[in-house]
């Protein structure tokens, strides 16, 4: 039974999306009201106020799971940015709890 215990822990374990458990550490903006309208490197409208995200080098259409104070939630990523961080919508960050006009540490996996 102890040996069942200790197999199953080292597989969850493995399946940890990081040395972090809760995700890779970054930080996040949220995009500016002036993106609303325009159309993303994916091709598709940005909304303001929709759930979306812009990554450096993530591919389109990447499913990320983003936590910061308790709360999760998973975003598309739509975009591209030149920064070395998550660019969140509005819509995303409020859920989250991220401040419109600032920055948060959040943790992401992917």
């Amino acid at each position: 039974m102890k040996r069942t215990i200790l197999a199953f822990a080292a597989i969850l374990q493995q399946l940890a999306p990081t040395a972090y458990g809760h995700g890779r550490p970054v930080t996040a903006t949220v995009y500016h009201e002036w993106y609303a309208g325009r159309t993303t490197y994916c091709g598709q409208q940005y909304q303001h106020w929709g759930i979306s995200a812009a990554h450096p080098w993530l591919p389109c259409g990447t499913r990320v799971t983003v936590r910061h104070g308790g709360r999760v939630l998973t975003v598309p990523v739509l975009d591209r940015c030149d920064c070395n961080s998550l660019d969140l919508s509005a819509g995303a960050a409020r859920r989250l709890g991220v401040p419109l006009d600032g920055i948060a540490r959040v943790f992401i996996s992917y």
